[in-house]
């Protein structure tokens, strides 16, 4: 593994949720103007509080995951919002189960968790509409 985005998006693909969308369709850093597609935004990658003693530090890696989905009516924009709630207890139940993503050498994956979940823009017509949610990953940074 190189990077911990490259994890990342291993990670997601094999998120049933996610799943359903074509691999041709999953991006890093755009979406596609089409309909069920998804892009990875790098957010941050931040130390959590000082580090300990031996050099260790917590580290926090966030992404966004931008889902374009239909959006043409409350009933569709209800479903796409019901999906991003299933997407969050998709992530809250990985971390449960220890199911972490694989990440480079000298990072160990503590816990993942999805939050901030929500319709982020409407194409100009209305029928599309950009679901976003924000996906923290703590891990711990070793020094060797």
């Amino acid at each position: 593994m190189e990077s911990i985005l490259e994890g990342m998006r291993n990670y997601l693909a094999e998120c049933p949720l996610l799943a359903e969308i074509t691999p041709k369709n999953r991006h890093i850093d755009w979406t596609d103007s089409g309909n069920n597609n998804y892009g990875i935004f790098f957010d941050k990658n931040t130390p959590v509080g000082d580090p300990y003693i031996n050099g260790t530090q917590e580290m926090e890696y966030a992404v966004q995951i931008n889902v374009r989905k239909l959006s043409c009516d409350d009933v569709k924009r209800l479903e796409n919002n019901a999906f991003l709630e299933r997407l969050q207890r998709w992530f809250m139940s990985q971390t449960a189960c220890g199911n972490l993503p694989e990440l480079p050498e000298n990072c160990i994956p503590n816990s993942i968790d999805a939050v901030n979940a929500g319709l982020l823009e409407t194409s100009s017509s209305g029928d599309k509409g950009v679901y976003m949610i924000q996906v923290i990953l703590n891990y711990t940074l070793e020094v060797r």
